[in-house]
């Protein structure tokens, strides 16, 4: 009698392990005490962000992640009524949240592997310029303030953290006598400049427009200019504590409308660590081409949708603050760090029951120098009547001490000095200071808490 070999079915899809099994679902939160000598700065808690991350492997060679940042955000609400008034129906609407918040789309993005050397992505990606954009997680850091050249003045186009849509590849090459090499590089939709209007007709029958302009992370949905942007960084590590990389961003930043302008920046940054010491640094330069060129173009567009809609009186003003934009920006920020944990402590309540708590000493000497940095521009008519420029500096410098129990969490005390050119307000030039007209100094204490998870 022939034996007969039974093979077992393959299991239905719904009783296979879920995706789930390898989600991951990650974070990290930071809050801030902040006093300073300011006189229209009062003292202040600061709940900084809390960023939510999945990390999902959704096949041996597909991997997508995700990140969402609620940055000083409380509430969101939004309200949509019909009143009636005079036996006539209408609509309206109303929203309310905290002061300065935001939620914001970080990172959403598909990697597929082809080797370890190339791995394709493509959707919300970090632009790879400079060290700091790509690792910026506060739980990280030993200060509880960001860079000025990231964050506080800053020399990147868009504030960290700053992403675009895109697609590209990275990948890591390892070597036998060198090291390993890693590379990113994405074509993007690119930074743009966008715009607020504001128009109010004068009894004289002047029409004055005011007009916000700065650049803007590019959009997620039909880009505003033809023109793609591109990012490439390349970094290279002899040790495993060691790393070097530089790094390039190109594109046009103007929309269609206005005179094509070209933005780049160039970055070079490294980190490395001797025993218990360890250095950290990041320098960057911008150029933001045909910033004369670009107001001018601003200036007649208004003029002509004005035109277009029969609302042009006989005389235009419009009044330009173009807010940020520089003809070139450069600064760098450099760490010096000293981690250490005497053993007196180790049975105190800092080292109790943790593994390898830590103390880091850090120093930061940053510096910004804006060439060129638009003041006023003042057109009449479609024409540039006045375009003020000058050139700026910021400096500061950090002493901190921080406190990690566990590699995610850190405890940070920090004193900073910030200052500018002499009698020169530091609010024209920083993000974070509301500064009088001519205070040109600052002196901050600061105590920070973040952590991951």
């Amino acid at each position: 009698m022939a034996q007969v070999t039974t093979v077992p079915a393959a299991p239905p899809l719904v009783s296979r392990p879920s995706w789930l099994s390898d989600f991951k679902l990650g974070g990290y939160g930071s809050t801030r005490f902040e006093a300073n000598d300011l006189n229209k700065f009062s003292d202040t808690f600061t709940f900084r962000r809390f960023v939510l991350t999945g990390d999902a492997t959704i096949a041996e060679r597909l991997r997508s992640v995700v990140e969402i940042e609620f940055e000083r955000l409380t509430e969101l609400e939004v309200e949509r009524r019909q009143p009636v008034e005079g036996g006539v129906r209408g609509f309206s609407q109303s929203i309310e949240g905290s002061d300065k918040s935001e939620v914001s789309l970080e990172q959403a993005w598909m990697q597929f592997a082809l080797a370890d050397w190339l791995r394709f992505r493509a959707g919300m990606m970090l632009v790879p310029l400079g060290r700091f954009n790509i690792n910026h997680d506060d739980n990280r850091w030993d200060l509880p303030r960001r860079s000025l050249v990231d964050r506080g003045v800053p020399v990147l186009p868009v504030k960290s953290a700053w992403s675009e849509v895109g697609m590209g590849f990275q990948g890591d090459i390892p070597t036998q006598r060198f090291g390993k090499f890693s590379y990113q590089v994405y074509v993007m939709n690119g930074v743009t400049l966008d715009s607020t209007l504001e128009t109010v007709a004068r009894s004289s029958g002047e029409l004055e427009t005011e007009v916000e302009i700065q650049p803007r992370r590019g959009t997620a949905n039909l880009d505003f200019k033809r023109d793609k942007a591109g990012a490439f960084r390349l970094a290279w590590s002899p040790t495993l504590e060691t790393e070097i990389a530089t790094s390039v961003y190109y594109g046009r930043y103007t929309p269609d409308f206005l005179p094509s302008e070209a933005l780049w920046g160039v970055g070079v940054d490294g980190k490395a660590t001797f025993g218990p010491f360890e250095v950290e640094g990041e320098y960057i330069v911008t150029e933001y081409n045909g910033i004369t060129r670009v107001a001018r173009g601003f200036a007649n567009a208004v003029l002509e949708r004005q035109l277009e809609a029969g609302t042009a009186p006989l005389n235009t003003v419009v009044d330009f603050e173009l807010a940020g934009l520089a003809s070139t920006k450069q600064g760098y920020w450099l760490d010096l760090r000293y981690r250490f944990f005497p053993d007196f402590l180790r049975n105190s309540i800092f080292g109790w029951k943790f593994d390898n708590p830590q103390l880091i000493v850090t120093t930061r000497m940053e510096q910004v120098w804006l060439d060129g940095l638009v003041q006023q521009a003042d057109f009449t008519g479609g024409e540039l009547t006045k375009l003020t420029q000058e050139n700026r500096f910021v400096d500061r410098a950090t002493l901190g001490l921080a406190y990690r129990p566990v590699p995610l969490v850190v405890f940070q005390l920090a004193f900073e000095r910030t200052w500018t050119n002499k009698n020169k307000s530091l609010a024209a030039v920083t993000n974070f200071l509301p500064a009088e007209r001519t205070a040109d100094t600052a002196n901050a204490f600061l105590f920070g808490v973040a952590f991951g998870f």
